[in-house]
């Protein structure tokens, strides 16, 4: 078995997220199968991650100065790591964190690193934010878990977060979609929310009083559950949307943008002073410069993302390519401005990646493409 010591660095390191793959199952598995282990990282998240004001100094440091600063005191010759079990080195939160972490956050350091657990997420999954600042990763397949206080029970399926929690549970959570990818929610009322890259639903796991709020940017289909006795609202970063039962599709990708294009049932639209009640098969469009206007919308334009596909009509390049970065997470740039002006009519599959449509990008315009420092070129 490893030292006292060596066991209490990997629990630090697991706490600013600095461990390799073979470290982080080594210290996961201790956990699992050593009460004494498990318990002195419950301790460990307790001291740190419960206490806000300890929470903001400790995300001020690198994990390298802690380390640096918890080996300068797992060596120093200090009575309490010279006796007992390891336990009592790695039980920080009981008798040495305090003096750990207070030595090391009160040092001036200039670096800064994420939350313990925010560094714990690969950068390009799917994590849900709980209230409580609990991250939990919903890219790595099928999960059926408990949140931390026990209180909500998760099932991560097929892209699909549902849930169990008290209808009481309402403090807000987050749930982030980064580009490349999409994802669905279905929330305590039933009400079904579909995800489209690089978009953020704000949330709480259970309705109390007389309204359901959400908050969305990006873009997300709604379809909501039926409540005549709880409105449901959507709040984007320029628009609020008041619905009692019915689908409809939001964007915000655009900033001072917001488009609401409503399928079936009845919405009202505010932003400002002005409100607009939209019928199926129309469109409210709010911009900073033009208000809110209405217009009926093209149903294989605005929700062919629910099928995996974009079709386009003589759309400038310039707009295809940021629903392409988004799509794919990648970066594209035009090299000269004469070919961001160029306009295209295709159908767009994502199955089918983004080389496919450069090379058709080729035969249709005769634009060429390269890569480099990771960015795409077109040409």
């Amino acid at each position: 078995m490893k030292s006292r010591s060596d066991i209490h660095e990997l629990l630090m390191l697991k706490l600013t997220g600095g461990l390799n793959e073979d470290q982080q199952a080594e210290i996961d598995a201790l956990i699992e199968r050593d009460p004494e282990v498990n318990k002195a990282w419950i301790h460990l998240q307790e001291y740190y991650l419960m206490h806000e004001k300890r929470r903001a100094d400790f995300d001020s440091i690198s994990a390298a100065d802690i380390m640096t600063g918890v080996k300068d005191r797992i060596f120093s010759p200090r009575p309490a790591f010279h006796t007992g079990k390891w336990f009592i080195a790695a039980a920080a939160a009981v008798i040495g964190i305090g003096i750990f972490i207070y030595g090391i956050t009160k040092t001036n350091h200039s670096s800064k690193v994420l939350s313990a657990v925010h560094k714990n997420i690969p950068a390009k999954s799917v994590y849900l934010e709980l209230q409580n600042g609990q991250i939990i990763d919903l890219s790595g397949g099928e999960q059926y878990l408990k949140t931390e206080d026990g209180q909500v029970t998760l099932n991560n399926s097929r892209d699909r977060l549902t849930f169990i929690a008290d209808k009481e549970n309402s403090g807000l959570n987050k749930l982030v979609v980064p580009d490349g990818k999409d994802y669905s929610i279905r929330l305590s009322d039933g009400t079904e929310i579909r995800m489209n890259a690089g978009s953020t639903l704000e949330f709480p796991f259970g309705f109390a009083g007389s309204s359901r709020k959400i908050s969305l940017t990006g873009e997300a289909y709604v379809k909501v559950a039926a409540g005549a006795d709880q409105p449901f609202t959507v709040i984007t970063p320029t628009t609020t949307i008041q619905v009692l039962g019915t689908e409809f599709n939001v964007n915000t990708y655009n900033p001072g943008k917001t488009a609401i294009s409503l399928v079936q049932g009845a919405v009202k639209v505010s932003a400002g002073k002005r409100e607009v009640v939209l019928k199926p098969g129309f469109q409210a469009e709010y911009t900073t410069q033009k208000g809110i206007n209405t217009y009926p919308f093209d149903k294989n334009d605005v929700l062919s993302w629910l099928e995996g596909k974009y079709e386009f009509r003589e759309t400038p390049l310039s707009e295809i390519i940021p629903i392409l970065e988004r799509w794919y997470d990648v970066k594209i740039i035009t090299d000269h401005p004469a070919v961001a002006d160029k306009t295209f009519t295709m159908l767009i599959k994502k199955p089918e990646g983004i080389k496919a449509f450069l090379e058709m990008l080729k035969v249709i315009r005769g634009a060429d493409y390269y890569y480099k420092n990771d960015t795409i070129h077109i040409k």
